[in-house]
């Protein structure tokens, strides 16, 4: 065809378009999602389509108000089984997305059915080039296979007690009892000759992390460390062992005493936290990060793992642990427990982090505890918040195996409101039916709440029983031995607090130290490097004398 021609085509062509539609409209129309196919319904009050792709049932629930750039969820199996965090992200602008393939096992016949999927969800649908992955139990296999084929189109993998390598389930090989009837799947469906051949096989996703961890995929596992059908060390914890030495970002966390069932989290804001943030979506209030030395240094630091302590009202409390590169199985670390502060209404663990991560890195067991904060309308109160960092303490101590501590070496810390549940943690004797003892080695108290009557802090807040929660009013002779940090310029907990604390404490016999930074305000060695760094120091020689730092 020559030029003149040719021209004329594209001439005519462009005038048979309607006449509002210019370049731009031209690349709207193009890219405009077609509509989902298939038939209608009705999931958990949005709506749902069901079609096929490639000849397997697909289901798509849309959420009412999609997001811009329109991000998905993908589940490997077991779609609708505690939808708790689907439905938020549906609220939020997520589609939710299942594709049903059962007794496939994440094998290749499956990856190329995904892979087909996803083609069309993405070309003809609109959805988002880039996929969080949810992999529920045999889920896991899908989602983690697919993944290692096709790492630059994952956002994310949220992993629920997932089977990481299927010689621990269904193969049996190691702790569980395994699944006759799903071992032969695995033999069928990958097309192995013989068991040996499966034995022998070095695709599971425990041995294909390296492409994850290059594109920088985050991943968030949550499982019961009771788990008798996908055993916890065979499969999370062999994965997280071996991402974290490629470099990768794994979260984990711990339902202590928990077997493969139930799963999920009675409060799936963690879930739709982690899934949101890699998408680039906000959720919740985001944290507005302040601009002092220590929120930098939190900027740096991620926790090895959260454990869930306690379970109230329908929602996990978690301690946000920070292991040792170093630490073994087995052994008897001291353990360093802090306690953020926010006046027993806001905070968060994370703010404590740096103090957890310095005594971290002189191989001690660091932990930040969350605890529920004061609300009136939900019926909590200051004794509440005792209770929660009392039980924490308790947990720790009890489960001194499983964090691999000595319980007769613990130390707990907190600042300001949190420093008032550091202190009560040795001072106030709750209800609890537990004989074992929340009283920590010693304590290490910054700017803390610490005379709770009218010429201190919180007596309003707390009320009548104030006198009951202020340790300057508590103190008898077996208060462990305390350094107390404080600034005379304190309005909020006035320095006088601190300096009747510690006159009492020497009353009875006890040691106490007080350090004082003449002009302080409140919170004062949280925005000076160098007085952060000299507390530290100071803190260091504390426990040093008290043989609780590791290399005593």
């Amino acid at each position: 065809m020559s030029p003149v021609p040719m021209i004329r085509l594209l001439t005519i062509t462009f005038f048979l378009l309607p006449a509002f539609a210019g370049p731009s409209s031209l690349l709207a129309i193009e890219s405009t999602p077609a509509p989902f196919a298939g038939t209608m319904g009705e999931w958990h009050g949005f709506t749902s389509h069901e079609f096929e792709i490639a000849g397997k049932p697909v289901l798509v629930v849309t959420p009412d108000n999609p997001i811009e750039g329109r991000p998905w969820v993908w589940h490997g199996e077991f779609f609708g089984h505690k939808p708790a965090p689907d439905v938020e992200l549906l609220k939020l602008g997520f589609h939710c997305v299942y594709m049903k393939i059962p007794d496939m096992l994440g094998s290749p016949e499956a990856v190329e059915y995904w892979n087909q999927c996803y083609q069309e969800l993405t070309d003809t649908y609109g959805l988002a080039r880039k996929v969080a992955l949810v992999g529920l139990s045999r889920g896991g296999l899908y989602c983690y296979n697919w993944a290692a084929a096709n790492p630059e189109k994952v956002s994310c993998i949220y992993g629920d007690a997932p089977v990481c390598d299927f010689k621990s389930w269904p193969g049996g090989r190691g702790k569980g009892p395994g699944s006759e009837r799903d071992w032969k799947l695995v033999l069928q469906r990958y097309r192995f000759a013989n068991e040996a051949e499966a034995l022998a096989y070095r695709g599971n996703p425990v041995d294909r992390l390296k492409p994850l961890a290059e594109a920088g995929v985050p991943l968030l596992h949550v499982y019961g460390d009771a788990d008798e059908v996908v055993p916890w060390d065979e499969n999370t914890g062999l994965l997280a062992e071996r991402y974290r030495e490629l470099g990768g970002d794994i979260q984990l966390i711990t339902k202590p005493g928990v077997k493969h069932h139930p799963h999920g989290l009675h409060d799936p804001t963690p879930i739709v936290e982690f899934i949101a943030s890699a998408a680039g979506i906000a959720y919740g209030t985001p944290r507005k990060p302040r601009k002092d030395p220590v929120d930098q240094r939190v900027a740096q630091i991620e926790p090895t793992s959260r454990v869930v302590y306690k379970t109230v009202d329908d929602r996990e409390l978690y301690l946000h642990v920070l292991n040792p590169d170093d630490l073994q199985d087995g052994e008897q670390r001291p353990c360093f427990i802090v306690i953020h502060g926010g006046g027993w209404t806001g905070g968060e663990p994370r703010r404590m982090y740096p103090f957890a991560d310095h005594y971290r890195d002189q191989g001690l067991v660091g932990i930040s505890v969350q605890y529920r904060l004061l609300n009136a309308k939900k019926g909590v109160n200051v004794f509440d918040c005792i209770s929660d960092t009392n039980d924490a303490v308790r947990f720790v101590r009890s489960h001194a195996e499983m964090f691999n501590i000595d319980p007769n070496k613990i130390i707990v810390s907190g600042g300001s409101a949190g420093g008032h549940l550091a202190a009560e943690t040795a001072l106030y004797s709750d209800s609890s039916d537990s004989d074992i003892s929340t009283v920590p080695a010693a304590l290490v108290l910054l700017f803390p709440v610490i005379d709770t009557s009218e010429a201190g802090y919180g007596n309003a807040r707390i009320g009548s029983r104030w006198r009951e929660v202020s340790p300057a009013h508590q103190v008898d002779g077996k208060v462990p031995p305390t350094i107390l940090f404080h600034g005379t310029g304190d309005t909020v907990t006035p320095f006088a607090g601190a300096v009747a604390f510690t006159e009492a404490m020497k009353k009875q016999g006890n040691r106490c130290e007080l350090v004082v930074h003449e002009g302080g305000r409140h919170g004062y060695l949280m925005f000076d490097e160098a007085l952060l760094n000299e507390t530290l120091r100071q803190s260091d020689e504390f426990l040093s004398s008290l043989n609780l730092l590791n290399n005593q």
